[in-house]
């Protein structure tokens, strides 16, 4: 729990620096209505790109496994398919943002959709998402230079 208090305060420190507009989602259960709560989960943070749009992020505090070169995280199916919910149901663009255990600038980004794809037809269980398949984010430069580099469009 310690793991990922300190991840969501160091992304929202990243956050504060870069100087853009975003929100932090309550984490009391009331945040999300009741018909809802078995079946969406809502991000950790909404934050907004101006004249863009908005990005919706669950911050994770993750270790990898596996050997050199075939590094993975594991997440699980639930936790992804309730934040696809949320994504399908608000209509905004949500990431995983796993940052690394020990506190390095290094972070990577999964987008819900690109893990529900890895998941499959699973309801329960996990999945493990290699690292080379994420979006590598450099949290030493301001938010939207990261953003910028990380995502390809080509």
């Amino acid at each position: 729990v310690q793991q990922g208090a300190d991840a969501e305060a160091r992304f929202q420190l990243w956050l504060n620096d870069s100087r853009l507009p975003y929100l932090y989602a309550d984490q009391t259960q009331g945040s999300v209505p009741a018909h809802y709560r078995s079946s969406v989960k809502r991000p950790d943070y909404l934050v907004a790109l101006p004249y863009v749009g908005t990005l919706a992020f669950d911050v994770k505090a993750k270790s990898t496994y596996g050997p050199a070169g075939k590094e993975f995280f594991v997440f699980d199916v639930p936790e992804i398919r309730r934040l696809a919910n949320y994504d399908r149901l608000f209509r905004m663009t949500t990431f995983f943002a796993c940052l690394a255990v020990g506190g390095e600038p290094a972070s990577v980004w999964y987008q819900v959709e690109d893990l529900m794809l890895l998941a499959g037809r699973k309801s329960v269980g996990t999945i493990h998402a290699l690292i080379a398949d994420g979006l590598p984010v450099d949290m030493e430069r301001p938010f939207q230079e990261a953003l910028r580099d990380a995502i390809s469009l080509g």
